[in-house]
C-alpha cells in the first residue's frame, strides 16, 4: 500500500469524478438490499477506481455487489478479487420469504459474475468463512478492500472480522454491512454488537471513514496509540466496581434467557 493509496483512502472523491460503469439492468437479482448502498458506494468506492486493487467479499449471495465491483473497480489488469460464500444463506435465510430462493442462488450468481468483463480476475472459494480466511491468513495474504456481509451471527461477524483485519493493508477500507440489522430478538445474536465490540478493540489503528443507511466504513491507519506498561502492579487488576464483567447482564441475563425459552442451565 502506497502513500498515494493510504490518502485516496482518507480522502475519497467527489461522486462527480466517479465514472458509472454500464447498465445493471443485464443482471437479474431477486433481493435489491445492495441498491439502498449503491449511491454511498460510488462516492466512497471512487478513489479506487483504475489502481492495482486487491479485494476480498465475504459473502455475495447473488452477486450483486460482486458486479458492481468488477464493473466499477476492477479495470486495472493486475486487481484480483476473492469471493467467499457457501450459497446457502445464513441462518435467517433457512426459513424466510420464498425470494430467497436458495436452491438456484449459486447458479443466480455465476450467472451476474458472467456478464463482467472483468470476472476473468475473480476467484470464488466456496466454502466457510471461518475456513477460507483461515487459509488466506496462513498464505499472507493482503487485501485493499474487505466487505464483510456474510453470516449475520453476531460471533461469526466477529470471527470474520479479526481474521479479515489482519489481512488489510494500511490505508485500506474495511466495509460492515448490517451495522442496524436486527433480525434476532436476542441482541447477543444481531452484528451491531460484534461491530462494536471490535471497534472498541482497535481505536489505534482503526478511523471511521462513513457511518451510511446501515453500513460502517473504516480504513486501517498506522497505530497511533502505543501501549503503555501500567507501572503500579497494585492496579493490575480490575476493582470489582469498575470490572464491566462484574453487571448484571454478565452474571444473570444468559440465565434469563434460558429461563424464558423454558431451558434449565
Amino acid at each position: 500500500m502506497t502513500a498515494e493509496t493510504e490518502d485516496m483512502a482518507q480522502h475519497p472523491s467527489s461522486m462527480s469524478e466517479f465514472s458509472l460503469a454500464p447498465d445493471r439492468s443485464r443482471f437479474t437479482f431477486q433481493n435489491n438490499w445492495f441498491e439502498w448502498h449503491r449511491l454511498a458506494w460510488e462516492e466512497l468506492m471512487s478513489p479506487w477506481v483504475g489502481k492495482d486493487v486487491q479485494i476480498l467479499e465475504v459473502g455475495a449471495f447473488e452477486g450483486a455487489s460482486t458486479t458492481w465491483m468488477l464493473d466499477n473497480i476492477m479495470s486495472n489488469p493486475k486487481s484480483t478479487m476473492v469471493v467467499v460464500d457457501t450459497f446457502e444463506g445464513g441462518m435467517e435465510h433457512q426459513t424466510g420469504p420464498a425470494e430467497y430462493q436458495l436452491a438456484s442462488l449459486e447458479k443466480r450468481f455465476w450467472a451476474n459474475v458472467s456478464k463482467c468483463k472483468e470476472m476473468h480476475k475473480l476467484t470464488v472459494k466456496k466454502t466457510r468463512s471461518e475456513e477460507a480466511l483461515m487459509v488466506l491468513r496462513q498464505e499472507s495474504a493482503v487485501f485493499d478492500i474487505i466487505y464483510i456481509d456474510a453470516s449475520h451471527v453476531a460471533v461469526d461477524v466477529l470471527h470474520d472480522t479479526v481474521l479479515c483485519w489482519r489481512m488489510l493493508a494500511v490505508g485500506g477500507y474495511l466495509v460492515f454491512d448490517d451495522w442496524r440489522w436486527k433480525g434476532y430478538n436476542e441482541n447477543c445474536y444481531n452484528p451491531r454488537v460484534a461491530i462494536i465490540a471490535f471497534l472498541q478493540c482497535v481505536p489505534q489503528e482503526l478511523k471511521i471513514v462513513r457511518e451510511t443507511e446501515g453500513q460502517i466504513w473504516a480504513t486501517k491507519v498506522p497505530c497511533r496509540i502505543q501501549p503503555t506498561k501500567n507501572p503500579d502492579p497494585d492496579l493490575y487488576y480490575w476493582d470489582e466496581d469498575d470490572n464491566p464483567f462484574a453487571s448484571l447482564w454478565w452474571k444473570e441475563a444468559p440465565q434469563a434467557l434460558l429461563d424464558a425459552n423454558g431451558e434449565s442451565s
